[in-house]
């Protein structure tokens, strides 16, 4: 436990940093499109999807840490005890799964990037897209995570109704 609360205050640190720094880009961007700047920075755009990107994938991870992705709980909502535990355990192997099956496409897609530079920074895209493979798996390896910690959640419900019985 004490790992994953290491790991998601890291990756919520880093959440708001790049969100901060966004902002911040962003302001920059509006400012300098105004006649108090004699010329706008051509770099403010890219920077910001480049921020994006990595705010997403990384604050995607933290989202299944925190179970805080978005359901549709009218199945969920009948479901109790250990039902839900068994439920909410399949998921998280059903998502780990097909994340593990996209890790490939990532892996394309970020050689793709190698290709490419972005037109004003002239930054290799292989870098920037690999932010998305990099999410696949770490949203991958926390789905198993998660999955886990239900399963060890059921076992501990399943000794004390041994105890208890």
């Amino acid at each position: 436990m004490r790992i994953k609360n290491a790991i998601t205050k890291v990756l919520d640190t880093l959440t708001v940093i790049s969100f901060v720094l966004m902002i911040c880009v962003v302001v920059l961007q509006v400012i300098g499109r105004t006649p108090l700047m004699p010329k706008p920075y051509h770099w403010t755009e890219e920077v910001t999807r480049m921020l994006f990107i990595f705010l997403i994938s990384i604050g995607s991870i933290s989202a299944v840490l925190h179970n805080e992705f978005v359901a549709v709980d009218l199945f969920i909502s009948r479901l109790q005890g250990k039902a839900l535990i068994i439920y909410n355990s399949f998921l998280h192997f059903v998502i780990a799964g097909f994340l593990l099956y996209l890790v490939p496409s990532g892996f394309k897609f970020m050689n793709l990037g190698a290709r490419q530079l972005s037109p004003g920074l002239r930054v290799n895209m292989k870098y920037i897209y690999g932010l998305i493979l990099v999410s696949i798996i770490g949203m991958g390896i926390a789905q198993v995570y998660m999955g886990v910690l239900n399963l060890m959640e059921l076992k501990k419900k399943k000794e004390r109704s041994i105890s208890n019985g």
